[in-house]
């Protein structure tokens, strides 16, 4: 691994991918800095490992502390949700990057870099793949747009604080532990799993370990400087692919549901209306953004990433498959 300006601090740990990365960081020799909300949901391996700064991200004089002297920020933390009130994705996707800057604008900017995580969902889910240069205001649905308003406080407040930062837009990021694995695996196995368009879509299939390749690169490359970038694996993997492969890999007897896109879009319009109009926190178990991930394609142009010398792919699928597989059978199955 390139090595990193020191102290790294990473948001998020307590999370999917900021765990993972910590764990990286740690395993190759680097004592990480880790602001958590919640202590207790850390894993203990890490908090033995690690510095850990307790609050989130609208707890300022947290943030200034785990700011302070910082070599390298991974800006993991956020709601990931993909159902949530536009004021929840604003406090954690927004006003967290804001008060992060502006912590930083009260300790210093790190002598390394800030690397950003941010989403592909910023495209909006238009019909064909994107670049970085397409349209990128998140479109119609709440996560997304907070993740575009998030790209917009850190580009601003780089140029202010004279920062080095790099934005990534991950795909669907899969591996043990991972969300995915998690709900859809319960699904395949005993539930109802949705495929539309008999799964025609691309996935847009980033393993783990693959995407904590490309966030060391991106806080050290100088070719990464100051850039956006779209993350996802080079094979191209189809829903039905995947959902075969889960489905028959963890032995599944769940019923897998394939509907046309626009059948689709009219239930899932029909099903989040109350809950739209009602405030209801509950996701309903059908609405709009779900059919766009399994109807739209997720898997977008990373050729910027590549041409700029990034690590893709280290881990190939069939090995990411293995790896999460054989994670869900020991978690859920024996």
């Amino acid at each position: 691994m390139t090595k990193l300006s020191e102290p790294v601090l990473v948001t998020g740990a307590t999370g999917f991918i900021g765990g993972q990365l910590a764990e990286r960081l740690i395993a190759s020799g680097i004592r990480p800095r880790l602001l958590v909300r919640n202590p207790s949901r850390l894993k203990p391996e890490l908090a033995a490992a690690a510095d850990v700064v307790v609050g989130d991200l609208a707890d300022l004089p947290a943030l200034r502390v785990a700011v302070r002297n910082i070599g390298t920020i991974f800006h993991c933390a956020g709601s990931v949700s993909t159902w949530d009130r536009w004021e929840n994705y604003l406090t954690a996707n927004v006003d967290g990057v804001r008060h992060l800057l502006q912590a930083m604008e009260h300790e210093g900017a790190p002598r390394g870099r800030f690397v950003h995580l941010s989403s592909v969902d910023v495209y909006g889910f238009p019909p064909l793949a994107c670049d970085e240069g397409a349209r990128s205001d998140g479109g119609a649905f709440a996560y997304g747009r907070s993740k575009a308003l998030g790209e917009k406080e850190l580009r601003e407040g780089a140029e202010r604080l004279n920062l080095s930062y790099v934005i990534l837009r991950p795909t669907n990021v899969i591996g043990p532990h991972s969300q995915f694995v998690h709900l859809i695996g319960h699904e395949l196995r005993s539930g109802l799993m949705l495929k539309i368009d008999h799964g025609r879509a691309d996935f847009g299939f980033l393993y783990i370990d693959n995407l904590v390749d490309c966030m060391l690169w991106a806080a050290s490359a100088s070719a990464a400087e100051h850039g956006c970038f779209n993350v996802s694996d080079p094979e191209p993997v189809s829903w039905a692919r995947f959902l075969s492969d889960f489905r028959t890999g963890i032995g599944g007897r769940g019923l897998v549901l394939d509907l046309p896109y626009v059948v689709a879009d009219a239930i899932g319009t029909v099903l989040e209306a109350p809950s739209r109009i009602l405030g209801l926190r509950r996701e309903p178990l059908l609405h709009r953004l779900l059919v766009r991930i399994f109807g739209r394609t997720c898997g977008h142009n990373t050729n910027r990433l590549s041409l700029a010398g990034a690590p893709l792919g280290a881990v190939g699928y069939d090995e990411a498959m293995r790896r999460s597989i054989a994670w869900y059978r020991e978690a859920f199955v024996s």
